[in-house]
This record gives structure tokens, sequence and C-alpha cells, in this order.
């Protein structure tokens, strides 16, 4: 008999060795939504630090749209963040997948009641609760929300996703079916070509060279200035994006392909991935260029630690030897879910000659595969195994940090690596009084000055945190508690402020470094439901069948993540309600 561990090894590699060869139910699946589905984002597009999930569904710039369940199940996951997915869904259904529903305004009204006791019952506005199947069931076709714009929205729509019960594995909604109007090839913007090793060359450099084709009525060509001649180990990138029909956003492709000499070298498409690798997205293209010039190169070849599961067909980590003295044809195949394909050659010239090395100082190449700690006077950092991606010359200076901070400024890699994991820094501290040590927090410090908060603590005369990000980083306090204001209006001389035109008490909440990390408000020293809009920093309480007409005090603390506090109280009176506040 197979022991636990084994079988879930088998299972990963025969998920691995049938990838994008899984049958999934066509036209099982409705639309979330009683409108033609419109994407402002598909699954698989490129956003920071990770790949999109789902489809972002347009509602036409407006809140409130009705959101459906699309097949019969239960409710078996509802969360609430401020960030993230907002107010979210997770619907799971009897034929192993789970539809998940994200950044709405509000649910309808028995899930709405049942998500409001809880909130009420652990005095939370944030939840995450997993449901028996018997406690929400719902019916094809029924209402369970309306769309909105709550977490890490930027502007109103629907996100909706496909997920495998299971493994959790969000699966590209394309596959079960749904029909997006899409007769467009997709669209290269840029190539990328690049030099691996100290010897390799490109045109004679040992540079990145970036060639931006010439497009004209669907064919693409290049100038006569990009004739391209290579030596020794070359990588290849490419980018690109893709449109439906009816709309304008730029999308990400499904899939793309590499030929060296009509032979692929590299493929990948976007079926399913894992949210534990989805950072690795920091791996696929390249970071730097995306840090230096918001540019989306994604790599054609591969970096040693990428586990990202999207690839196959990729020969020699599809990084290409160029060492003879012959012309070389390199064809990029770009196509979208629909099978709309784009294709590019470009011929390159191979080159026996190399130029000359670079010539660098003497420098240590540490593996990103291993844990590895470096050691200073006044800084510790710990890079675990596997935080970066390739193998790398570890950097670090230290400068004159200035005016309010308690330390020097530690300079550690550069912004332009990326992480997979996070890194462990110490710094210590100059001239910290006792009295500030729990004040006491790093923050990176952008080439601009501006400071971001990354947090920490005060430990045997170290402050320790944890990042995602290389950079420039210093210990600063942090003493100032939240700034606090009324989000309406009201006379200032009033003992009791008339809230009758009101629908909600809204409260203004700022911080200057370290941000809200706590709140809690009540109604006559009875806690009550106040939600956070990030976004316009508003803290607020909407009146509804709680609330009891007459004369009451409202009350608000708020700390920040170094525990700074600030309190607003004042006393309010409002009318009965008539009828059920409009939506916010």
């Amino acid at each position: 008999m197979f022991s636990k561990g084994l079988h879930i090894l088998l299972l990963l590699l025969l998920i691995q060795q049938l990838y994008g060869q899984t049958e999934y139910p066509k036209g099982y699946f409705s639309s979330p939504m009683n409108k033609s589905m419109e994407l402002s984002g598909n699954f698989g597009e490129i956003r920071p630090n990770h790949f999109h999930a789902g489809f972002d569904l347009k509602t036409n710039g407006k809140e409130n749209i009705p959101v459906f369940a699309v097949a019969e199940g239960y409710i078996s996951r509802i969360k609430i963040s401020t960030g993230g997915y907002g107010k979210a869904l997770y619907l799971t259904h009897p034929n192993g997948f789970t539809s998940v529903y994200a950044h709405l305004n509000c649910f309808d009204i028995d899930i709405e009641y049942f998500v409001k006791r809880m909130q009420y019952k652990l005095e939370t506005f944030e939840l995450d609760t997993i449901l028996a199947p018997h406690l929400i069931p719902v019916q094809k076709g029924e209402l369970i929300a309306l769309s909105g714009n709550t977490g890490g929205s930027q502007g109103p729509h629907l996100h909706f996703e496909i997920r495998d019960s299971k493994t959790e594995m969000p699966v590209n909604p394309y596959y079960f079916g749904y029909l997006i109007n899409d007769t467009i090839k997709p669209r290269v913007t840029e190539l990328a070509i690049y030099p691996l090793e100290n010897t390799s060359s490109v045109n004679g450099k040992q540079s990145l060279k970036r060639i931006i084709p010439v497009y004209k009525k669907g064919n693409y060509s290049f100038k006569k200035t990009d004739t391209i001649t290579v030596h020794g180990l070359i990588g290849f990138g490419v980018e690109c994006f893709d449109l439906e029909t009816q709309s304008t956003n730029p999308n990400g492709v499904f899939s793309i392909e590499l030929l060296h000499n009509n032979k692929r070298v590299y493929y990948h498409e976007l079926e399913k991935f894992t949210f534990e690798y989805s950072r690795f997205v920091n791996a696929h293209i390249d970071y730097a260029e995306k840090q230096k010039h918001g540019d989306k190169i994604q790599k054609c070849f591969l970096s040693k630690n990428n586990q990202l599961g999207i690839y196959k067909d990729v020969i020699d980590d599809g990084k290409i030897l160029f060492n003879d003295d012959s012309l070389h044809t390199i064809n990029y195949i770009l196509k979208d879910f629909a099978g709309n394909s784009t294709e590019i050659q470009l011929n390159v010239r191979s080159v026996i000659k190399p130029v000359n090395a670079i010539k660098e100082e003497a420098r240590i190449i540490h593996s990103c595969l291993e844990d590895k700690t470096f050691n200073f006077n006044e800084a510790k950092i710990l890079i675990p195994g596997n935080a970066m991606y390739d193998d790398y010359s570890f950097s670090y200076s230290k400068t004159s940090a200035g005016k309010g901070f308690y330390s020097n400024l530690h300079k550690i890699m550069n912004t332009e690596t990326a992480l997979q994991k996070a890194i462990s820094i110490a710094i210590k501290p100059t001239a910290l009084p006792e009295s500030l040590q729990t004040k006491a927090c790093i923050v990176s410090v952008s080439d601009k000055g501006k400071k971001n908060y990354i947090g920490g603590t005060f430990d045997n005369g170290w402050i320790k945190a944890n990042t995602k990000s290389f950079g420039n980083f210093g210990v600063c306090i942090d003493t100032i508690p939240p700034k606090l204001k009324p989000a309406f209006k009201f006379h200032k001389d009033s003992l009791i402020i008339d809230l009758n035109k009101e629908n909600y008490i809204g409260i203004i909440a700022n911080d200057d470094l370290s941000g809200i990390k706590n709140y809690r408000a009540t109604i006559d020293g009875k806690w009550v439901l106040c939600e956070f809009e990030t976004k316009k920093d508003l803290l607020f309480y909407t009146f509804d069948e709680r609330y009891t007409p007459g004369i009451h005090t409202f009350h608000i603390e708020v700390w920040d993540d170094k525990d700074n506090k600030s309190e607003y109280t004042f006393s309010f009176k409002k009318d009965p309600i008539i009828s059920p506040p409009p939506t916010r």
C-alpha cells in the first residue's frame, strides 16, 4: 500500500505529465452576470508579483450589478478583507470545481445576514470562514451578490474564477466553454535578446538588445539596423498583449512558443497554476526591465529557480548556444485561447569569434538554492534558499541616512533584483533611546527619498524585520498616531450632531508611516460593524436594522502598526429609518 507522501508525489508527477490534457466540462457553468462577458483582464495576465487567476468582467464602470451562481452548489467560504479580493464568495459545485466571485459590494440578503451575525459575534469586519455544505445551498442562476469595487480593486468590476476544489488551483475559465468574441491576433511590442554568459554577445556587445518591430496592416517587419549577430549562450524574450474584439484592454496571451531552426526549444501555456508558485512570475519576466522601464518582457528561457508549472517541451532551459558561422532562424509564435496566432521570424547570424570577456573583479557566486547569511558590524542579512531565482553575487554598502533616522542607510543588492521569498534583515540602531525601542522600525528608502514601512521589532540591540524586496534600509521611529476626522459636515459648535441626512457615519483615517492596523467603533459603548475602505481612507458604520433612533454617542479608536492610538467621540441624533438606506 502506498504511503501518503508517495501517493502525493505520484499524483503531482501525474499532474505535471498531463498538464494541458485535462478534460473540463463545457456548458456546465453559466455566466455570473446577465450580460455579455467583456474582459478587462484575462487569466494568466501578468500582474505585480502574480499571475491573474481569473477573468475581470466589465460592469460598465458601475457597482451593484447582480451576480448569480454559475451552477448549483453551496457557499463554502466567505472572505472579507480590506485589501486583496475585498468581499468574496466561494461556491463549491458537485462536479469538483469551485467558482469565486470577488470585489463584491454586498451579498444577497440571506448571506449578508449570516455574515453580519458572524462579524458581530467575533467583533471584526474582516472575516475568513469555511462553511459546511448544508448551511447556504444555492441553485444555478440564484442571486448571490452585487458587484462592487472592494479590496484591492482599481475600479468597479467582477473578478471571477474557477478553481479545482481539491487542489485549489485556478483554471483558465476559457476551458469551461465561456465564449468571448475574439478575432484579433496577439500583438508584439518588443523582442529581446540576452547574452547569458560573460563571453556571449549580441551585435558584439555584452548587453541586452531590444528590438521594436514595425507593425503595419497586421504584418511585422524590422529595420535594417535590426540585423543581429550572436555568439555564445543566448536567451530570447518577447513583450506582447492580446485584445478581445469588443475590448480595448490589453490582456495576456495564452501561449508563447519559440523555435530555433524550426525546432521547438520553449513553450508555455496558461491552463492553470498554483497560488503558491504565482509569485514566480518574477522569474518568468525580465524583472529588472520591469523595474526600470515598466516593460513586461516574457523570457523564453528559464531561471535556475523557476518552479512554475506552465512550461512544456523546453530544451536546455530555452537557452541556445551559437558557436558556428551560419544563419539561424528564430520564430516566435503567440496565440490567444481563441486560436488567433501571430508569428514573427527573426534571422540571426552566428559568429565563431567571441568578444573579449567582461573584465570584472573576482566575485563570489552564491547558489540561489541554499541559505546564506551575511554579517556586518551594523547589519545582518539572511537570504534563504530558493529566495533568489538565479545564482548571485551579493552586494552591500552603507551611507549616512540623515535626519530622522536612527541608523545608517544600508543598501542591500538593488531594487532590480526580484525575491521569491522574504529575506531577514537586522539593523543595529544608533542613539535610540530605550523609551523609543518599541516604536522603532525598518523602512526602505527609494532613490527619491520616499520612505516605505517594512516593520520590525527590537531584539537584543537590533531591529529585525522581513522583506520581499531589496533596496536601501534604515531605522526610523513612529510615534505619531493616526489622524482622524469626520467625513460629514457639521457645525463646529454643535454639541449633538444632526445625522438625519446621512446613511452612514464616516471617519477619515490617515497614518503617516506604519499604517492602520486595527480599529474599534462603538455606539453607546456597544461594538458596531465599521467597514474600512482603504482606497478612500474611510472607516464607516452604515445605519442598519440594529440602529435605534434617538441621541447616541459614537466612539472610535484607531491604532497604527506601532500601537499609536487615536480616538474620536461625538454625540449625534438620527430619526427612525423609514426605508432601507440606499447602497453607499
